[in-house]
């Protein structure tokens, strides 16, 4: 009997000691971590190649600007080809975006499901491009951890209006850097996003190229980073306003 006891107890210290450990940080500490680490600068400039795929094949090439401060101001603009030079988003707090179309000459917000759609034939919704901000609409659990990763659950939250109600994150635990996310859609698979390399700039983490696949459709658009700046003062010089986006 007493050695029972004694093997009870512990048992006991064990299952408390592993609980304790699992709750060392909440899946939403990780996802603010996450965020943190990929919005330390000030603000940023980069350009990035385009590459669009349909049925495992690269079919068009683009290039694009993309200016961002935080979590959420961005703006995002094509600067090649022709038929698509110019067109924008322009995302702001309070989850405001707007569109330019030049061929319009105009500037219009985008509202509902409509910032669900694809943003000019990418697999990248006008809300997902360019941005990496997710736990204002989800809250995070940790379902698996080991020595190099955090792996979320991401579940939405009733308030927000974003179409996935799953999101599936890997995490790199050394600098808190995503590496996959998996979109479920009505029980679905419906996009995986993959970060294929990150890359420390100064005191920056940069996502430098990225490829976000649909899975229904098999068709995939890669990111990829040529030139990037920091800390221009962005704001001041007026970027992040819908006179910068139909410039």
């Amino acid at each position: 009997m007493k050695r029972f006891l004694i093997y009870f107890a512990l048992t006991i210290f064990v299952l408390l000691s592993l609980a304790h450990l699992s709750y060392a940080i909440s899946g939403n500490e990780v996802l603010s971590q996450v965020e943190a680490s990929l919005t330390k600068q000030k603000d940023q400039e980069s350009t990035v190649e385009v590459i669009l795929y349909k049925g495992g094949k690269a079919n068009e090439k683009r290039e694009m600007k993309i200016w961002s401060k935080g979590k959420e101001k961005r703006l995002v603009k094509f600067i090649s080809p022709e038929s698509v030079k110019g067109i924008g988003v322009l995302s702001l707090p309070g989850d405001k975006i707007y569109v330019y179309l030049p061929a319009y000459k105009k500037v219009r917000a985008i509202q509902g499901s409509a910032k669900d759609q694809s943003f000019q034939g990418t697999d990248f919704s006008y809300r997902e491009i360019g941005e990496f901000n997710y736990s204002s609409s989800f809250d995070a659990k940790i379902i698996l951890e080991n020595d190099k990763e955090y792996v979320l659950e991401l579940t939405r939250k009733p308030s927000s209006d974003w179409k996935y109600e799953k999101i599936i994150m890997t995490v790199e635990k050394n600098e808190f850097l995503p590496k996959k996310l998996e979109m479920y859609e009505k029980g679905k698979l419906k996009k995986v996003l993959e970060v294929i390399e990150t890359r420390k700039i100064g005191n920056y983490n940069v996502l430098y190229h990225m490829k976000m696949s649909t899975i229904p459709n098999n068709t995939a658009t890669e990111i990829i980073t040529k030139d990037i700046k920091f800390d221009q003062n962005l704001e001041a010089k007026g970027v992040f306003t819908e006179r910068f986006l139909s410039k």
